[in-house]
């Protein structure tokens, strides 16, 4: 099956297409995705976690990632299975990335896929493209978020003050001071691993989509 989903981000083109370029990054902004290992030569080892009431199933897969910087343009492709649910998903995604007016970028996505398995109940069309709509709003919402937080932070408006004799000695007493503290934050500190991302509730996509279903038959959106 294909879908196609398009949406608009207020970034101009170069900024959107750096970002894209960026894969952990980008597989950041889909819900539930994260990599499980460093990428290698364009192959990005993706994990997966999916919810579906009581089902929970983490995919492990690997996908081959290509770019066109020329284009702007790319496409990832590749699988995964989930042994606890027996589920599997295989399938492709091609992105391509528009500069329009006012600085904005529109970024077209046509998606083919085949799902086996308990979650095969979600590759029916209807479900599956309002599904799409709602996965790349989440997508869009965190890909701005991602591309404000790397706006570069704004330049002080003035210059800073002229430091006294006084202050400077101070200073140099204050260095002296915590010298060893500095020596010893200097040392390599272990980080902890970063957090899985966030599971896919796809049930709670389900009943959002139901709901808004239900009040197009019976005509609740509409005002009075």
């Amino acid at each position: 099956m294909e879908i196609n989903q398009s949406f608009q981000i207020p970034f101009p083109a170069d900024a959107v297409w750096r970002c894209f370029q960026d894969s952990a990054g980008i597989v950041a902004c889909l819900p539930g995705a994260s990599l499980s290992g460093p990428p290698e030569g364009g192959k990005l080892p993706l994990a997966m976690t999916v919810k579906l009431g009581p089902i929970v199933a983490s995919f492990a897969g690997e996908a081959q990632m290509t770019l066109d910087d020329a284009q702007r343009a790319g496409s990832v492709a590749g699988g995964g299975s989930d042994r606890k649910s027996g589920s599997r998903v295989k399938g492709s995604a091609r992105f391509l990335l528009h500069e329009i007016d006012g600085g904005h970028t529109r970024v077209d996505i046509a998606v083919e896929y085949t799902i086996a398995g308990s979650l095969a109940q979600f590759s029916r069309g209807g479900i599956v493209q309002e599904l799409a709509e709602r996965l790349t709003l989440a997508f869009r919402d965190n890909l701005k978020a991602r591309l404000e937080a790397d706006q570069p932070a704004a330049a002080p408006s003035a210059a800073a003050p002229a430091v006294t004799a006084e202050a400077a000695a101070q200073d140099a007493v204050k260095h002296a001071v915590h010298d060893d503290a500095a020596q010893a934050a200097a040392k390599p500190v272990a980080v902890a691993p970063a957090a899985p991302a966030a599971a896919l509730d796809l049930g709670s996509l389900f009943w959002a989509m139901l709901m808004r279903r239900l009040r197009g038959w019976f005509g609740l959106s509409k005002q009075p």
